[in-house]
Formats: C-alpha cells, sequence, structure tokens
C-alpha cells in the first residue's frame, strides 16, 4: 500500500515516489496475467472503441451523431441508425429480415397433425399437433436457420414413429416396451428437453427508444434554424423517416429479434486508457499495474488496494485543486482494472484461496524440470491428504487450516499461463499434472496403445521393467516382476535387493496418468508371465502323460487325441481358476477325463480299449495332479 500511495502523490514528488516503486518492481518477474491484462488494453482499436459508446451522443442530436460517426465509420453509422445500442458490454443490433420465404413445411402444424394420425387417434393428435410445433421451435431456438429447424423436427418425428431413440436410451429401459409406452416415453422426453432449451433462450427486451425520439424532436425545435446547415437538415429529416418504433412482433416492420454481440471485456478499461497521454499510460503499465496484480494476488483487500487512490484525491483537492479530476480519473482506472483481474479465475483463486496462493508460488518459483516435478508432486500428495483427512479433523483444526482445493481448482492451478522462465518441456510437463479422473485414465489408455510417448521419468521406470525379461528362466524373470512392483511401494533402502535408483521415489513424482502407465505395465507383464509359466509346467508333464497311452495302431491316434483334449482342458481350468485347491482340482479332473472317455466310447469299435485305458489313466493322472500341485505350492 506504501508503495502504491508513494506512486500516487501529487506532480511535485512523483519522481522521488516512483524510485521506490519502480526498484520494488524490477526485482519481481514478470507477471503473465499483468502482461495478457496490458495486452487485452492496449489491443482495442479505435473503431471498437467508437462502437463502445455508439449512443453516447455528448450532446448531439440523432442526426448530428449518425455524422460524428460516419467520420470515423461507415458501418458503425449504419448500426446506429439501424437502432443499435450497447448496454453492459453487449451490442444489441435489430434483426433485418433479409428473406420473406415461408417457413419449411416440417414446422407447420399442418404437417405435424399428418405424422401424428398414424400413431394416435385423430383428438388426440389435433390436441398434440400445437404441442409438438412449440417443442420444435423451443429446441431449435429463436434464431435458428432452415436447416436446423428441419433437422430438429425430423429427429422429432423420427422418436415419435419409433425410428430411433430421441435421446440417449437408457439401459434400463425394457426393449419389450409397446408402441404406445414407446410415444408417450419420447413424448415426455421431447417436453422436458423443451423446457429446459426454452430457459436457456434469451428473453429479447425491446428497447424503448420513443422517449429518446422525442426529446430529439424537442430539441430540433427548440434549436434556431440558422444554426442547421442543409446537410444536417436532410440528415435529420431522414433519421426521422428511418426511426420507426419496433413492434412486439415484427409483422408490420421489416426488424424482427435481436442479434447480440459481445464486446471485449476490457473494454471500458481501454476507454479510461485512450484518454491518458502517453507518460501516463506508459507509468501504468510498467509500475502501477504490476503492483496492484502484486499485492491484488498476495491476498491484499480491495479498499486496502483503493485507499491510496482515495488519499490521493484528498491530497490533490486540498493542495493542487487543478488536478483533481486526474486523481479521480486515477481512481476510477485502478477500480476498473481491479475488477477485471478478479474476474479472471487465476488472480480470484489467488487474491481470496491462501492454499491455492501458496501452491501456485511454489511452481512459479520452480526453475528446472525437476525442481516442477518434486514440486507438483509435493502439492498433488499434500492436497490429497488434506481431503482424506478433512472429514475427521476437528472443528478448531479446520479453522486453522485452509480447505484442500477441489478439481476444478487444481486443474485451474495446473492449467495457468506459465511464467516466461518456463521451457516448452516445463510447460508441458506442468500441463499433465492437471490430468485426473476420466481424462487421466484416456491419457493412460493412449500410452498403452503407444499413441502417446511417457516423460523421462516414466520411461527409464519401463526400461527397468522390460529388463527383466531377459532373466535367465521364466520364475526368475517373474520374481523379478514382482520384485520391481515391490519397489513401486518400497524405499529403495529398505528392498533387500537395491535397484539402481530409487523406484519409488521415482513413480511417486510422476504425473497421475503416467503413475496408472507404469503400474499397469508392470501387472500385465507378470500376469503373463504367470499364464507362460503354468503352460510350461503343464508341457513338462507331456512325456509322463504320453507313457500312459498305448502307441500302436488305431489306439496310438485316439489316445493322441485324448492327451490333446486333456491337455487343453487342464490349461483352461489352471488358467481361468489360479486360486483353485488341490481337492477341487483333482474333482473336477476326474469329471473332465469322464466326459472324455464317453464321448471316445462312441466312437470305439471295442470297449476293452477304453477299460483298459481309464485303469491306467487313473494311476498316471493322480501322479500328474500330484506334480502339478506341489508345483504351484512351489509358486507361491
Amino acid at each position: 500500500i506504501e508503495k502504491v500511495g508513494r506512486s500516487l502523490v501529487r506532480e511535485a514528488d512523483r519522481e522521488r515516489a516512483l524510485g521506490g516503486v519502480e526498484h520494488s518492481s524490477s526485482e519481481l518477474r514478470p507477471n503473465p496475467r499483468t502482461e495478457r491484462a496490458i495486452s487485452e488494453i492496449l489491443s482495442v482499436s479505435r473503431t471498437d472503441l467508437i462502437l463502445s459508446k455508439l449512443d453516447d451522443t455528448e450532446g448531439r442530436n440523432r442526426s448530428e451523431h449518425a455524422s460524428h460517426l460516419n467520420q470515423h465509420s461507415q458501418l458503425i453509422r449504419e448500426l446506429y441508425e439501424r437502432g443499435s445500442v450497447v448496454r453492459d458490454g453487449v451490442l444489441i443490433t435489430p434483426k433485418e429480415n433479409s428473406s420473406f420465404a415461408q417457413p419449411p413445411t416440417v414446422t407447420t402444424v399442418e404437417y405435424a397433425l399428418k405424422r401424428l394420425e398414424p400413431l394416435v387417434s385423430g383428438s388426440n393428435a389435433k390436441d398434440l399437433a400445437q404441442q409438438i410445433v412449440d417443442y420444435g421451435a423451443k429446441i431449435a431456438g429463436d434464431s435458428a436457420d432452415r436447416d436446423t429447424q428441419i433437422k430438429v423436427f425430423n429427429w422429432i418425428y423420427g422418436a415419435l414413429d419409433g425410428r430411433h431413440d430421441f435421446l440417449k436410451a437408457d439401459e434400463k429401459i425394457s426393449r419389450k416396451e409397446t408402441k404406445e409406452e414407446r410415444f408417450d416415453r419420447s413424448l415426455r422426453e421431447i417436453a422436458t428437453l423443451a423446457e429446459e432449451m426454452g430457459k436457456l433462450e434469451p428473453s429479447d427486451r425491446h428497447i424503448l427508444l420513443d422517449d429518446v425520439h422525442e426529446r430529439s424532436e424537442a430539441n430540433d425545435i427548440d434549436r434556431n434554424e440558422e444554426e442547421l446547415s442543409l446537410e444536417a437538415v436532410y440528415e435529420q429529416a431522414l433519421g426521422r423517416d428511418e426511426f420507426q418504433p419496433i413492434d412486439a412482433k415484427g409483422s408490420t416492420s421489416d426488424f424482427q429479434g435481436f442479434e447480440r454481440v459481445e464486446l471485449e471485456n476490457t473494454m471500458n478499461l481501454s476507454r479510461l486508457a485512450a484518454d491518458m497521454s502517453k507518460e501516463e499510460r506508459d507509468r501504468w503499465v510498467s509500475v502501477r499495474l504490476p503492483v496492484l496484480d502484486e499485492m491484488l494476488e498476495s491476498g491484499t483487500s480491495v479498499d486496502a488496494l483503493l485507499k491510496p487512490f482515495q488519499n490521493h484525491i484528498y491530497q490533490t483537492a486540498k493542495n493542487d485543486p487543478s488536478n483533481k479530476q486526474a486523481a479521480l480519473d486515477d481512481l476510477r482506472f485502478a477500480t476498473v482494472y481491479i475488477g477485471h483481474q478478479l474476474k479472471q479465475p487465476e488472480s480470484r483463486l489467488r487474491h481470496s484461496n491462501p492454499r491455492y496462493r501458496k501452491y501456485a508460488s511454489m511452481l512459479d518459483n520452480a526453475s528446472s524440470r525437476s525442481e516442477l516435478m518434486d514440486a507438483a508432486s509435493r502439492i498433488r500428495h499434500e492436497n490429497a491428504r488434506l481431503g482424506l483427512q478433512w472429514g475427521t479433523m476437528t472443528r478448531a483444526d479446520k479453522e486453522e487450516t485452509t480447505q484442500a482445493l477441489t478439481t476444478k481448482e487444481m486443474q485451474f492451478l495446473f492449467t495457468e499461463i506459465s511464467p516466461r522462465h518456463y521451457t516448452s518441456e516445463m510447460t508441458a510437463l506442468r500441463l499433465s499434472y492437471a490430468n485426473s479422473g476420466n481424462a487421466a485414465r484416456t491419457r493412460t489408455e493412449a500410452m498403452i496403445r503407444g499413441e502417446i510417448a511417457p516423460g523421462k521419468e516414466a520411461f527409464r521406470l519401463i526400461e527397468s521393467l522390460e529388463s527383466r525379461l531377459e532373466r535367465r528362466s521364466l520364475t526368475d524373470s517373474l520374481s523379478a516382476t514382482k520384485h520391481f512392483l515391490q519397489s513401486l511401494r518400497t524405499s529403495n533402502d529398505e528392498l533387500r535387493y537395491k535397484n539402481g535408483f530409487d523406484h519409488s521415489e521415482a513413480y511417486r513424482r510422476l504425473p497421475p496418468d503416467e503413475r496408472d502407465y507404469v503400474y499397469q505395465r508392470a501387472v500385465i507383464q507378470k500376469e503373463k508371465l504367470e499364464a507362460k509359466s503354468i503352460g510350461a509346467a503343464t508341457e513338462t508333464q507331456v512325456p509322463a502323460r504320453a507313457a500312459i497311452f498305448p502307441t500302436e495302431g488305431a489306439a496310438a491316434k485316439v489316445a493322441g487325441s485324448l492327451r490333446d483334449a486333456l491337455k487343453g482342458d487342464l490349461t483352461e481350468l489352471l488358467s481361468n481358476n489360479p486360486s483353485i485347491d488341490g481337492r477341487e482340482l483333482t474333482a473336477r479332473t476326474i469329471r473332465m477325463i469322464d466326459n472324455r472317455l464317453e464321448k471316445l466310447a462312441t466312437k470305439m469299435a471295442s470297449e476293452e480299449h477304453v477299460i483298459s485305458w481309464s485303469k491306467e489313466l487313473g494311476s498316471g493322472m493322480s501322479q500328474l495332479l500330484q506334480a502339478g500341485i506341489e508345483h504351484r505350492n512351489g509358486a507361491r
């Protein structure tokens, strides 16, 4: 406040006061939010400034003001003569009917009646026809063109006919509903949507300019005829002829409805800046605005920020009355600027939320990619921990602690304008921490498909994971992959077998989508290795199975097919039920053998082979099952 106050003293003391402020502001890094606001203020053209003051006549009558506007832009004069006005930063212009074409047939009541008669009874069709037309008009909107109206009404009639659902079908809706039930459901959906769309439609307020016209005519009568030139008299008469009040329905005029164009949010600031001298404007840009933003984002109240300007008005009125208007203009500009900045989410959150301000400062002060990663990961973990603990905190602790940031606030935090010292890698890294929920899952799936490359740290972890596939045996690779998963949640110092670098620390610093990617890759690798391990254990027992079956003639072929079928059944059983115990495994295997033997018995010419093989299978398979169970217990 003292800095701003010193910069606002009267002209004789300004040089001394500005020295301290300039020294203070030069030590600060350029504020990207200040730079953005300055760019918006200075980028407004002169034509836009005149357009923002379209109906500000400054005492001129209608024809004189039209001539004044014509000196700058014929377009602006045309807008003025059509009855355009500016209200709250919005240019409102009566809409001109450029075409008198008939409305599309599909939007008429007659067409609606024709489409509804096959679906409902005659009396009900007449009642519903007008409702359908009204619903379609609300859904399409007042400013819809012909193509939009045709698409909306065709979609409505298609839903009523049963060709498609009007809205996305709910899974709970029964597909066995009758035509009448489907028609009623579609009609309810149409009515509900029309009601909601009607609420979103802007209500056109007809701007009554009768009083303005009457005052203009009264002023013209009071003026002496000598003051009006021939050109002015002609323009004044032309203005009276063109000016016609707009009726409610637009039936007696060539105008119907209004077009709204939102002007720049910084238009008021640009107008005030345009009235300043170059020296004064440069002083605001280089000194005052950076200091105002610095104090605003540090949590200083608006009243405290404006108090030096108010004191300066008092001192100027007392000591230098000739500069009082300049002091008032400074206060007005500062007030509008602060209001504009508080409309921006980043500045508003920095001003009102201490936790957001702290986290934003941590990110802004990071000078390298590593520092930014440390700060971002620490912010996410700290905020998540506070959010989980908030429900169990006492009332006194809650009063002393700022609440955790919401998901939307966290997105604003990581998607702010990057400071000037950020590199492109730092900007991309900061944006990656903004992903959460569905956005993070989408990016993770894209990384698994290979569409997006992970960051350096994630890639380093993936290299460590893939190197574990190069072990001497399948069992060693599986054990090494399980060790990798344990390393993600255990510090390197606490591991029995150390890694080349601390996997848990690197994993903790990753953005959410990359953490999920590394973990899913590890789980997928582990599951594939376990499946191969089970298959390898089954393959090692094949010679023992082959010894069970006869190997001569047709009996050998049948035995081979039985062996292959049982092998496939056992592999599928163990893959689908990895946690099956020995007793259930034995029972399920015996049932599979009986089913296969029953099928073989129908194909054999003699049952003697089946009886012989069943006895041999009973003893051989019991040994095989026991070996498989022991192998599984050893793997566990």
